[in-house]
């Protein structure tokens, strides 16, 4: 069976400037944390409090993107491939993620940690941008499940907390 992650490898071409993920062979960049931060505070001084909207919608997408990208057996197999998703999350720099309850049942309950968590890291004022996690970890949910779950974030290392902790819960009408 293959992971969506595997081994964290890339390859870079000097000649066209292109860093290609070897696994996906998607096109990757670095962006250090002062520019993230950057582009952050500047959309959150265009879109005020709209920016964790914008933050967790965006990155919704992107986890349903992760998400389809299992095929058939990372569906069948999930916590295999949530254990991949967050060796992968650490390697790409987002902070060591922990599946820490996982409850399968239909769709279930599941309650990730997130230690050294960059999006907590960086804040405006009292804020962070942990809503980008919340989103990431929503759209792999719904890519699993077929269902949108129930978000909180019960716990912040902008509050501080050791750790990030974020609950998906199923919606109930």
């Amino acid at each position: 069976m293959v992971y969506w992650c595997a081994v964290l490898a890339y390859e870079f071409d000097e000649e066209k400037g292109i860093i290609r993920d070897k696994l996906t062979g998607e096109r990757c960049i670095v962006i250090y944390e002062k520019g993230l931060e950057s582009v952050f505070k500047g959309l959150s001084q265009i879109f005020k409090a709209g920016i964790e909207v914008l933050l967790e919608e965006s990155s919704r997408a992107a986890g349903k993107h992760i998400a389809d990208s299992l095929g058939r057996d990372g569906k069948t197999d999930i916590k295999g491939s949530l254990s991949a998703y967050a060796k992968r999350f650490a390697q790409v720099g987002f902070g060591r993620f922990e599946v820490t309850e996982l409850r399968l049942e239909e769709a279930g309950t599941m309650r990730f940690r997130v230690w050294d968590n960059i999006f907590a890291d960086i804040r405006d004022k009292e804020s962070t941008y942990c809503a980008y996690v919340a989103g990431l970890l929503s759209g792999i949910y719904e890519g699993l499940f077929h269902v949108s779950p129930k978000v909180k974030e019960v716990k912040c290392i902008g509050h501080g907390d050791p750790y990030c902790e974020f609950l998906l819960t199923l919606k109930v009408p």
